[in-house]
């Protein structure tokens, strides 16, 4: 007996058969979860270490020595390799295949951590575990407006819509890009300086010196223990003017005599821009 003939005897069968065929598939591809990247783990960490723009040299001895050495020190690390730039530098820890990542970049994090305060003042660093889903994000929206400021778009970025988007299950990061941060710029005037007897060391300690938050003691009362705290941080452009300096004839300047004090912005070295307009981007990484 042909196959067409038993077809043809069974007609009804067989298409029952491919009717439950077809829906069992409809179901599966509606029901089956999508992923974007596919779960892969390396087991390898990249640290960037950023430093302004010290020379590299200096960057070299001073940031990606001491942070290799740390490096190394954590357990399980099998290799340590590093590449030094102006002002930044990126160090790869790579680990046994089969190792758990999540601990390992704890372990990574917590050597630097505990290294950072022996390295120069300003040094940053991110610990990122080498996977698709960690490097490449997976949406990516731009913020663009007339009316508010790019420094102030990233701080809605950064603040307020970052937060609310890591709380999400299932994303690990967001990463904020563009926009400006706002910094006071402090222009000094050589000429008044060497006038006073002045240089500029004198001028950077005096503000470093100035603007602190400290602890200074404890209080108790009513079964309460409440902490005492010194603040003494700049809330303005005109409280960095007022910071005073020493002459080295005994006298007493301020900051704002010898130099131009405004509000302006951290360079940027990298533009953002979406439609022809200056934006600010957020990426959002599983």
């Amino acid at each position: 007996m042909s196959f067409v003939r038993v077809l043809e005897g069974n007609r009804l069968a067989f298409l029952c058969v491919a009717f439950a065929l077809a829906a069992a598939g409809l179901f599966a591809a509606v029901g089956l979860p999508v992923g974007l990247f596919p779960v892969t783990s390396f087991p390898r960490i990249r640290i960037e270490v950023g430093a302004g723009s010290m020379p590299a040299k200096q960057m070299l001895i001073d940031v990606t020595q001491p942070l290799e050495e740390a490096a190394r020190a954590v357990p399980g690390a099998v290799d340590v390799v590093s590449t030094t730039s102006r002002g930044s530098a990126e160090i790869f820890v790579d680990f046994p295949w089969g190792s758990d990542m999540n601990q390992a970049v704890l372990r990574v994090a917590t050597a630097f951590a505990q290294t950072l305060p022996s390295l120069p003042p300003g040094t940053t660093y991110d610990a990122i575990q080498m996977s698709p889903n960690v490097i490449m994000p997976f949406v990516s929206y731009a913020l663009i407006s007339n009316r508010v400021s790019p420094a102030d778009l990233r701080r809605l970025a950064k603040y307020q819509i970052g937060p609310l988007l890591e709380g999400i299950q299932g994303i690990r990061r967001v990463g904020v890009t563009g926009g400006q941060t706002p910094e006071v710029e402090v222009t000094v005037n050589p000429l008044k300086l060497e006038a006073y007897g002045l240089t500029l060391a004198d001028v950077s300690q005096a503000i470093a010196a100035t603007n602190t938050i400290s602890a200074v003691g404890r209080l108790e009362d009513n079964d309460l223990l409440y902490l005492a705290i010194a603040n003494n941080a700049f809330t303005s452009v005109r409280s960095v003017r007022e910071v005073a300096l020493h002459t080295a004839k005994g006298g007493v300047v301020r900051v704002g005599d010898v130099a131009d004090v405004t509000m302006g912005s951290v360079p940027q070295w990298l533009l953002v821009d979406d439609d022809g307009k200056p934006a600010v981007t957020f990426d959002v990484y599983q």
